[in-house]
């Protein structure tokens, strides 16, 4: 409870502020009454998420939020404000959006009594503290989450089930019958399933995937939710009778040892009677299982029929300015464009080379002349040892032979 109370729960002076009871005319402190309004909106919407409630009463709201013995006063004047905007909604305003045609399951208790409600809610000017307020977001998600667990289970292939087994499907989530009921009205609202009753049954059809809202129930989904209930009552009896077969086998086994042969002959003898009944429901169960199978094959040779008239379409749509004559000139131009790059690079890969083109011979016979004018007559190398003795540069010279300036031979001499 305390995790859905914002920080300021604390604050006491703030709280007093907050648990006041609103002015009579919003026009008095506009400001004040906004920000009182805006603060509980948030807060009971924020409640109904986190202990995931569909539904809230004004007498719930008070018992949750009181505080220190205080409960605020001004709870019954934020509801009518939220039933004003849609923040929360009356049961038979809820139901008065789903135009399906659905039948009259739940309709004693999601209608007459939401009606008897409102119209004391009229007679009163307040809200009644035990009339059931549907919050549409908390429901929006909870649909959700119901309608992502039967795409994950292994029913999600089968689309019309009692309601039993959708329930049975999301019993985790939703334990509540009544609150379970509302769950199927919002999926409605979203054109997710479609419900009937029929002969004391309630059906629900889900959307399948690929769809993007469910199809009426019709005379074809009724005889396929038929068949499957033939098979799975075909399925039971048959592991009746197999068990039965198989404890009379024991009982036959168990007579003969003790000696009572008249009594284990009689168990073998009915034992061929449920192997008769064995047969037979086998055949039956084969029979369906069978055309169940072809109607499953039916309806995925139908989608593949349907993605190839997708796909025809599409090329057509592709294809539609395309021909083989406007494809051949296509085809044509690019050729020429290529020869023309081609003879645009040889060109400009023979730019400033013409002149260049010599005869390889001439260049040769140059080039032994250029080696010829750079040979030097050299002098012998000496063979004996050459013998050097330090020598000092003459007066007035530098080291490397070079004539000394003027100021270097005055330092010399002074």
């Amino acid at each position: 409870m305390a995790s859905s109370f914002p920080p300021e729960w604390d604050d006491d002076e703030r709280m007093s502020f907050l648990f006041s009871a609103f002015k009579q005319s919003r026009d008095v402190d506009s400001l004040n009454w906004d920000s009182k309004m805006a603060y509980w909106t948030s807060l009971i919407i924020k409640h109904a998420k986190a202990q995931g409630l569909l539904t809230v009463t004004l007498r719930q709201l008070q018992t949750d939020f009181t505080r220190k013995g205080s409960i605020p006063l001004g709870l019954g004047t934020v509801v009518q404000e939220m039933l004003r905007r849609g923040s929360l909604q009356r049961e038979s305003d809820f139901m008065a959006g789903i135009t399906s045609g659905w039948v009259s399951w739940g309709m004693r208790q999601l209608v007459v009594k939401p009606l008897r409600w409102t119209m004391n809610s009229f007679l009163g000017g307040q809200p009644n503290e035990d009339e059931p307020f549907v919050v549409p977001e908390v429901l929006k998600e909870q649909a959700d989450l119901v309608f992502q667990k039967y795409r994950s289970s292994p029913l999600s292939t089968v689309p019309l089930l009692c309601e039993e087994d959708v329930h049975g499907i999301c019993k985790d989530l939703v334990p509540s019958q009544s609150v379970f009921q509302l769950v199927l009205l919002q999926l409605m609202r979203d054109k997710k399933v479609c419900l009937l009753q029929r002969s004391g049954e309630k059906l629900v059809k889900f959307v399948q995937e690929g769809n993007s809202q469910v199809t009426p129930i019709g005379d074809t989904d009724l005889g396929i939710y038929e068949l499957r209930k033939s098979e799975k009552l075909l399925s039971e009896r048959l592991q009746s009778a197999c068990d039965e077969s198989t404890k009379l086998t024991e009982e036959a086994r168990s007579f003969n040892k003790a000696g009572n042969k008249p009594q284990a002959l009689r168990c073998l003898r009915r034992r061929r009677q449920v192997e008769k009944r064995i047969s037979a429901l086998q055949s039956k169960l084969d029979t369906i299982q069978s055309i169940l199978e072809r109607i499953s094959m039916a309806e995925t040779d139908r989608k593949v029929v349907s993605a190839y008239q997708v796909g025809v379409s599409a090329l057509r749509s592709a294809m539609k300015d395309v021909n083989l004559e406007k494809t051949e000139s296509l085809v044509d131009q690019i050729q020429e464009f290529c020869d023309l790059q081609d003879d645009i690079n040889q060109t400009l890969a023979g730019v400033g080379t013409s002149n260049l083109d010599v005869d390889t011979d001439e260049l040769e016979r140059e080039l032994n002349e250029i080696l010829k004018e750079e040979t030097v007559d050299l002098p012998d190398v000496p063979t004996g040892p050459i013998i050097t003795s330090p020598q000092r540069p003459p007066i007035g010279h530098r080291a490397d032979n070079t004539e000394a300036s003027p100021q270097r031979r005055r330092a010399l001499f002074q």
